[in-house]
């Protein structure tokens, strides 16, 4: 608390010492003018500020300006997005014309650093980049971070998910974790949120995000992973506008696993289960069985959910009827069989989304405003998945005295969502990775016409006319409030206070009717569960801000308080046993019956954090050559106890060498050349999940005897301290000719004292506890080159590109006496030496993500092939031992009954150590599984009103494992269909085939597809993100119709991936059991502006 004084004394000391030094007067200069660009046209909202002051005014639609200056030395700046700045002095002119010059390469836009505070491009030192709202409004998005892929350097982006409404994640610089995760801090015109899901991309002006801790530092504890910092539009003085924006599009999903059709699944199938002796269901009712009944009633009995049969003359008339036929691989006989899947039901062909936006903005010499609302709907694949959201925005200002502006905003969301995962318990993955692959020989109808629900499971059915006996309601609601108060105390000083209201509030309701689970079987339970999570977050702060300007030097200092408060409330309650499906509420459960109140559960939550901080900035720059900035937070952070405050520095300087008199020759094509160097350090408890878990947590039993109770789940840990990331930042940007710009950047991240929970023995009675845990580093290389390839009044030709390559290491790990400190991973023979080593998992001095797996090197393709392999053996099949036929002839009769002979088929792996006998430590080296290389790539060129824009993003050197391939062609479950790769598997007639025979339950008996080397794949890829062809109608005609601005335009989005891949995605974070692919989308839109 002394140190909190102190710095309350100093800061009062400072501003006292501030407002003396300005407090002579000064004479009153009016200064007027016109501003027009290279072509003489008039510019309109150009901000004129007096340089070191808060005394500005913008420039009127005929380029107008008027400002009363206190001095004839006074430096004016003429700012505006899209043209160079300039720095002009008046003198004894009291008239002052300028001419703008277009910015092409946006040297002088203006970046957000943070606080309110803002800095031209030129004059930044730190690692921020910026996405502007051309870039944001771009295609339909339901989630903002959906179009900056590709288009920040050191950000990768990983949309592994086409749910309507999900957020993709986000990872900046590698996160700051042993595994290479961590999530950035959100920041929303200066409100912390969780996340970007009720912000409407065409409200947002621009996205920085903060990279090194020299940008973060200013906001402490919560930025070690980065910092996002999303700005919304505001009104322009002396314009307004409404606009009213519209786009419909048509999403079709990207499937990467082709199915078989119904013959080849029968004949397949079929083929299969005979080889593996499964020959019982060959006759039995089921998905290639024949026993299957046409009369039965497909909803009582699984006789008749399926349409598999031996043709007869009785069932001959369904031929007529829309079945097939094809002759049985077994027998030779012909069956006939009805074409049908779930999933033709269950999916959608094409998806709509639809977008629409109005807003209004505009301003005078007193405020400002900007307000919209929009509305956001997009279908999603599966019948049962859709996301909706309406959003407004309301952004104003107001001078109500000289010295006083009042500054208010809100934004309010709605959303809807439903998913997949609401419906069934494996949610994407067994949506589009099981039931997705259900057998295609169901039959769609009863012979009444009625339609089939279910097949042996209701997860994996008819979701068409399923759905109608569940209810669900996921809504989200979101308010954010924000009022400040600035106070210009002086020509230099400033006063802002500002306090913020974000509360978040979800709603959920799930209940069933009686629904049928199995042919026959209707499920009555009618359960209900109801939850509510509110979430009130208040912050307030107080930023005092000085600026000045004299004999070329430029300052510019904040020192603030803040104070920060999270409260979340919620409950949960779930019952089941209403009597009819018209009275699911549930207060009409029947709490007689005993199977209803053992399932009868309810919870509260009620959790409060906070946090107290000091925060400071300078900023000082020498006739804009010479720049240097530091940043200070002092944290003090309510989930630690004896260590709850960190102090966070950052220290960044850059030089603009092309200033400096010995450059002056090179002033016809070098446009600008900046060294820049960052150090700082940021702190971390994010990964504590719970707001009191260091002061020890507790749980309810379970019924033990009769009786309930409390223990304790985690034991205390008061003495845990903040997880600390230090980094070096170091760039040089230069631009040539004003049409080419080159920057080039290395980075040093380094984590310690790293948060991870290490768990406990059983017998200890407590499941894990927090430490602080170890060491990592991460380094990285990025590049950026952004071109105006050819420039004239008619036509423009742009690209651009961006590279970053990162690599990580683990540093330090808790002694725990095993090698490197090894925490998990799994023995593997060493290649060089045959010797057992440890790898993967986490180990000092490597880096995490190395994948191993056993690798395929040849299949048996003949009983000649054999007799190479008469000593092979493989000890891994569950279904026993493997020998080759020289081992299988000495073993005794009770040893051959427990093993398996190697069969024409079987696949042949690598044996590492070369022993001849395949165990579990034959695995090699298959790559990592985090991306090396991430980057983006971007085109456009136009002509008068037409622009074709491009946009691709790629990440490189890394793979995955498809296991749910190898579940399909392993035909784990049996029944469920199998992809087209399983046609090129080895036969008799087919011996040079690319994959191992086709069994039943392969994973059972020989293990011809376990993971292996055919299942991992170079996921490396080149994604064609956005192509946008627009046109906007000449101005003349625009006029005609009364409009400012009319512009038409087409987008495709995610079009096409170029990769190796045959994950559902192939971007970083795929689950590798199958998932929800990203549609490609075509959008038609239009913006009118009025």
């Amino acid at each position: 608390m002394k140190n909190i004084m102190r710095l309350i004394a100093v800061a009062f000391s400072i501003l006292c010492l501030f407002t003396i030094v300005d407090a002579s007067a000064k004479e009153q200069i009016r200064i007027s003018g016109r501003i027009v660009d290279s072509a003489g046209n008039p510019l309109a909202g150009v901000a004129v500020i007096e340089k070191g002051t808060t005394n500005g005014a913008i420039s009127d639609s005929d380029g107008a300006y008027v400002l009363v200056i206190g001095s004839t030395d006074a430096t004016l700046t003429f700012s505006c997005l899209g043209y160079i700045a300039q720095d002009l002095t008046p003198g004894n002119r009291s008239q002052l014309d300028v001419t703008l010059l277009e910015d092409s390469l946006n040297i002088n836009e203006v970046i957000v650093t943070g606080y309110g505070q803002t800095v031209t491009k030129d004059k930044l030192t730190a690692a921020i980049s910026k996405v502007s709202s051309d870039v944001l409004e771009r295609g339909a998005h339901s989630n903002v971070l959906q179009a900056l892929s590709g288009s920040v350097t050191g950000t990768r982006i990983s949309t592994t998910t086409g749910q309507p409404g999900s957020a993709p994640s986000i990872v900046i610089r590698g996160g700051a974790a042993l595994d290479g995760s961590g999530t950035p801090l959100y920041v929303i015109d200066g409100i912390q949120k969780p996340d970007l899901s009720d912000i409407n991309s065409n409200d947002i002006e621009s996205i920085e995000i903060l990279k090194d801790a020299a940008a973060t530092a200013l906001y402490g504890a919560k930025a070690n992973a980065g910092v996002v910092l999303v700005t919304t539009k505001q009104g322009k003085r002396g314009m307004s506008e409404i606009s009213f924006k519209a786009k419909m599009g048509l999403s079709y999903l990207r499937n990467t696993s082709e199915f078989l059709d119904a013959d080849d699944y029968l004949y397949y199938l079929r083929l299969a289960a005979y080889r593996s002796g499964n020959t019982a269901s060959l006759s039995a009712p089921g998905p290639y069985g024949t026993g299957n009944v046409y009369e039965a009633d497909g909803n009582a009995s699984s006789e008749g959910v399926y349409s598999p049969m031996f043709l007869s003359d009785e069932n001959r008339f369904l031929l007529d009827q829309g079945y097939k036929s094809m002759i049985d691989p077994i027998t030779g006989k012909t069956i006939i069989y009805n074409e049908f899947s779930s999933r033709d039901v269950s999916v959608r062909d094409v998806a709509i989304t639809q977008d629409y936006n109005i807003s209004a903005s505009g301003g005078n010499d007193r405020g400002k405003y900007y307000a919209s609302v929009g509305y956001y709907d997009e279908q999603g694949f599966p019948v049962i998945s859709e996301y909706k959201r309406i959003s407004m925005l309301g952004n104003g200002s107001y001078k109500i005295t000289p010295w006083l502006e009042s500054t208010s905003s809100f934004n309010f969301s709605q959303s809807d969502k439903l998913g997949v995962s609401d419906y069934i318990s494996g949610g994407e993955k067994n949506f589009f990775g099981i039931m997705y692959s259900a057998p295609p020989s169901m039959r769609q109808y009863n012979p009444d016409g009625e339609e089939i629900i279910c097949t042996t499971n209701w997860e994996n059915g008819n979701w068409d006319a399923a759905q109608d006996f569940f209810y669900r309601r996921h809504t989200n609601y979101r308010f954010t409030f924000n009022q400040s108060l600035k106070f210009n105390l002086t020509k230099h000083l400033s006063l802002k206070l500002n306090g913020m209201l974000y509360m978040n509030m979800t709603e959920v309701e799930k209940s069933n009717k009686a629904y049928l689970s199995k042919p026959g079987i209707w499920n009555e339970d009618r359960g209900r569960s109801d939850s509510y999570a509110r979430g009130v977050t208040q912050t307030y702060n107080a930023i005092l801000g000085y600026e000045n300007s004299w004999n070329d030097h430029n300052l510019n200092v904040i020192a603030g308080y803040e104070f920060y408060d999270k409260y979340n409330f919620g409950f949960n309650v779930y019952g089941q046993g209403a009597d009819s499906d018209d009275f699911i509420s549930l207060g009409y459960f029947d709490k007689t019956e005993e199977a209803n109140i053992t399932k009868i559960s309810m919870n509260s939550t009620h959790v409060r954090e906070r946090s107290m901080s000091f925060f400071g900035n300078v900023m000082y720059d020498y006739k804009g050559k010479y720049l240097a900035s530091f940043s200070a937070r002092y944290d003090g952070y309510s989930k630690l106890v004896n260590n709850k405050w960190g102090f966070f520095p950052g220290i960044s300087a850059a030089w603009n060498i092309h200033k400096e008199d010995f450059m002056s020759d090179t002033s016809r094509w070098l446009s600008s050349l900046k060294l820049r160097a960052g150090f700082g350090q940021n702190g971390n408890v994010n990964i504590l999940s719970g707001a009191y878990d260091l002061q020890g947590n507790y749980g309810k039993t379970s019924n033990y005897n009769g009786t309930y109770g409390i223990l304790i789940n985690k034991l205390p840990y008061p003495d845990l301290t903040w997880e600390k990331t230090t980094s070096v930042d170091l760039a040089v940007e230069a631009v040539f000719w004003n049409r080419l710009s080159v920057s080039a950047g290395v980075y040093n991240k380094v984590t310690s004292d790293l948060l991870a929970t290490v768990p406990y023995p059983s017998s200890s009675g407590v499941g894990s506890q927090y430490t602080n845990n170890g060491k990592v580093r991460n380094r990285g290389l990025e590049l950026e080159v952004d071109a105006t390839l050819y420039q004239s009044k008619d036509w423009s030709i742009r690209m651009g590109m961006n590279a970053t390559y990162m690599r990580s290491k683990i540093l330090q790990l808790p002694d725990n006496g095993n090698e490197n400190n090894r925490q998990g991973g799994e023995q593997v023979y060493d290649p060089h030496t045959g010797e057992l080593i440890w790898v993967g998992g986490k180990q000092e001095g490597q880096e995490y993500g190395a994948a191993y797996a056993f690798r395929m090197t040849d299949i048996i393709r003949s009983n000649k092939d054999l007799e190479r392999y008469a000593w092979y053996k493989d000890i891994t099949p569950a279904g026993g031992t493997i020998y080759g036929p020289g081992i299988w002839a000495t073993l005794t009769a009770e040893e051959q009954q427990k093993g398996q002979l190697l069969q024409p088929g079987d696949a042949v792996f690598y044996d590492v150590n070369g022993d001849q006998v395949i165990d579990q430590y034959d695995r090699v080296y298959m790559g990592n599984l985090i991306p090396h290389w991430i980057g983006g790539l971007n085109f456009s060129v136009s002509w008068k009103g037409l622009e074709l824009y491009a946009k691709f993003d790629y990440a490189l050197d890394y793979v995955a494992v498809n296991s749910r391939k190898r579940w399909y062609m392993g035909l784990f479950q049996g029944t469920f269909n199998t992809i087209k790769e399983s046609k090129d598997t080895w036969s008799e007639q087919y011996p040079d085939a690319k994959y191992p025979i086709l069994m039943y339950a392969d994973n059972k008996y020989r293990n011809n597809y376990r993971v292996s080397d055919i299942f991992y794949d170079d996921c490396s890829y080149l994604c064609a993100r956005d192509i946008t062809l627009s046109y906007t109608l000449p101005e003349r005609i625009s006029k005609a119709i009364r409009m400012k601005r009319l512009t038409l335009s087409v987008t495709g989005q995610n079009l096409f991936y170029v990769t190796k891949s045959s994950l559902y995605s192939p971007e970083y974070g795929a689950d590798d059991e199958s998932g929800y692919g990203i549609p490609r989308t075509v959008l038609f839109g239009i913006q009118a502006t009025f």
